[in-house]
């Protein structure tokens, strides 16, 4: 599958850690398609650029000979992080292991929880969904897939085929929402106000659906990457008290509040896309049309060059630092009923605003 959204899957893995590809690929081909896309920058991000050619060559023929630690094949992967070399049959175990330990640490899921998981399309959800249903048994919980079509045009249609492919590979119950039976999509809103109101949909989507299906637990892929990102803008913002939603698990204050989980809150989106790369799921690439400049990603990315370890140190001391209870004054909304701290929720005020456009 040909994807475009090359600054969040090749940058993450063009590193001295991944080389699924030969050495020449990295150099000649993948400069060449960048230049198409105009994407140049951020395939290849900061100090990557300034590498010589033939530093990198040499690092990346004595990678190709490194050997998988558990089986002695080729590796595809040497995780710093961890001091360990792995192919690609066994990265995808270490990874779900891994899935594994932060969930019983954390208490992200609980046994017996029906757990319904939100999944864009996208590989941080696609590798999410992939690695619960692998411990879905073990830790002895519900899953089922939710999809929310957002009705951007040429895009979420994509997505759709996407999610439902993989729902029936892993033979998980699918389910769709269609913002578009609300009176409105996120093509009619101005372009200003657009990324603001499909954080507000989504949320609203799956809190609502996922309370009306009996589910006790709603499930998100945010990677390593978002939580810093979230944190940073908090804190510029002036916001501080939002950070203390960026934990693992926020559970429900309200009958009609459903609980929200990350599950991969440690993970980072170079090991989820090669996961998927991996397991060899269907997944999109593609960046959203309306999606803004990831400059704060470029940024996290230039920090974990300079300084290893950072993201995983970063979101681990963050959600240890962060108590759970998270509890702000609230009331009903006049025309949905749902929980909001206005009159009207946010949701709410947008269908009132476009959908009269229909």
């Amino acid at each position: 599958m040909v994807q475009l959204d090359i600054a969040s899957s090749f940058s993450c893995l063009l590193s001295h850690e991944v080389f699924l590809f030969p050495c020449n690929f990295y150099f000649y081909i993948l400069p060449l398609f960048c230049k198409v896309y105009k994407a140049y920058d951020l395939l290849f991000p900061f100090s990557l650029k300034n590498i010589p050619k033939k530093i990198f060559k040499t690092k990346a023929r004595i990678f190709q000979k490194m050997k998988c630690r558990k089986c002695n094949k080729k590796a595809v992967v040497n995780l710093k992080d961890y001091k360990i070399a792995l192919c690609e049959s066994c990265y995808p175990i270490f990874y779900e292991k891994l899935v594994e330990r932060s969930i019983k640490r954390y208490r992200i899921i609980k046994e017996k929880e029906k757990v319904l998981a939100a999944v864009s399309g996208g590989k941080d959800s696609v590798s999410m969904i992939s690695a619960l249903k692998e411990i879905q048994k073990k830790l002895n919980f519900e899953l089922e897939v939710l999809h929310i079509n957002l009705g951007i045009k040429g895009y979420s249609e994509k997505l759709e085929k996407i999610v439902k492919d993989v729902a029936s590979i892993l033979e998980l119950e699918f389910n769709t929402v269609e913002l578009k039976d609300y009176g409105f999509t996120i093509d009619d809103v101005e372009i200003k106000k657009i990324c603001s109101a499909c954080g507000i949909s989504k949320r609203y989507l799956m809190n609502k659906t996922a309370r009306e299906l009996n589910f006790d637990v709603v499930v998100t892929g945010h990677t390593s990457e978002d939580i810093i990102e979230f944190f940073f803008k908090n804190c510029l913002s002036g916001n501080f008290e939002l950070n203390k939603k960026l934990i693992p698990r926020i559970d429900s204050f309200d009958k009609k509040i459903v609980t929200k989980a990350r599950p991969i809150f440690d993970r980072t989106e170079k090991e989820n896309m090669l996961y998927v790369l991996c397991k060899k799921l269907p997944f999109s690439m593609d960046a959203c049309p309306h999606a803004p400049r990831r400059d704060w990603k470029e940024i996290i990315y230039y920090i974990e060059l300079k300084k290893p370890g950072f993201k995983r140190a970063f979101v681990v001391n963050l959600a240890k630092a962060m108590k759970p209870e998270f509890k702000e004054p609230f009331k009903y909304c006049m025309r949905c009923g749902e929980v909001s701290t206005s009159a009207i929720c946010s949701f709410c005020k947008l269908t009132m605003k476009y959908a009269k456009k229909k």
